[in-house]
């Protein structure tokens, strides 16, 4: 299985609502993608080996740190309610 959880990076001081909207729409669709590989690995025979015992950690690590920065940006200072 191949997967990653895209950029990482800090958003910078003068983003805007737009840029946003656009990293946290970026950070579901990283979520969800991640979500699809854990189930992935959680159902396969191979969930009780090492090997996907370490993915199984690792991909629920990567959902929490991306479910993290979205609060993070959601919660910043400036974001805009994009939903109402």
């Amino acid at each position: 299985m191949v997967s990653g959880i895209g950029n990482t990076g800090i958003m910078p001081v003068g983003t805007t609502g737009a840029h946003k909207a656009d990293s946290v729409a970026s950070l579901s669709g990283q979520i969800r993608q991640a979500r699809i590989q854990l189930d992935d690995w959680a159902t396969c025979v191979s969930s009780k080996t090492p090997r996907g015992q370490a993915e199984i950690q690792r991909l629920s690590g990567e959902i929490s740190g991306a479910k993290e920065r979205e609060q993070r940006i959601q919660a910043s200072p400036g974001s805009l309610d994009v939903w109402a």
